[in-house]
């Protein structure tokens, strides 16, 4: 048991959580206060808060402005947006598969690594090919892993 994880332990079980009917709004309100500062003020549990919350947005951003760039391409909106959709379901049975096998870091670590190398190499491909490429980064931005 690291050090940040039981300095949280201690600091929650001050802040333990009544579950009775009794309860004032602004005494849960207080609790609820009391458990954020928790994260928020251990150092360990905030690098490791920001970091998740960085990699929570850029994923996020990258994942939404490569998928919905389809006004790009020239084809059927509602066609690219079907195959879009076809490809997530085996992209969901492996995310599934991977996370029951090797465990959610380092499927994470992995998506993430190929998630990083593919939009390198798209965006070096993009700068040489340039429209031929578009629908391919479309395409392969949709197999990253979304929000956690």
């Amino acid at each position: 048991m690291t050090k940040d994880h039981s300095v949280f332990q201690e600091k929650s079980k001050k802040c333990e959580r009544r579950e009775s009917v009794g309860v004032s709004v602004r005494t849960r309100l207080e609790q609820v206060l009391r458990e954020t500062f928790v994260l928020v003020l251990t150092p360990g549990l905030r690098l490791k808060a920001f970091i998740i919350f960085y990699l929570w947005i850029t994923i996020s951003a990258i994942y939404y402005g490569v998928s919905l760039n389809s006004y790009n391409l020239s084809t059927n909106i509602y066609l690219y947006t079907f195959l879009g959709g076809l490809l997530e379901i085996p992209a969901y049975l492996l995310l599934w598969l991977a996370n029951a096998t090797l465990g959610r870091k380092k499927t994470f670590a992995i998506l993430f690594l190929i998630c990083g190398i593919s939009i390198s190499l798209l965006t070096i491909l993009m700068l040489l090919l340039q429209k031929a490429c578009v629908l391919l980064a479309a395409m392969t931005g949709s197999e990253a892993p979304g929000p956690v």
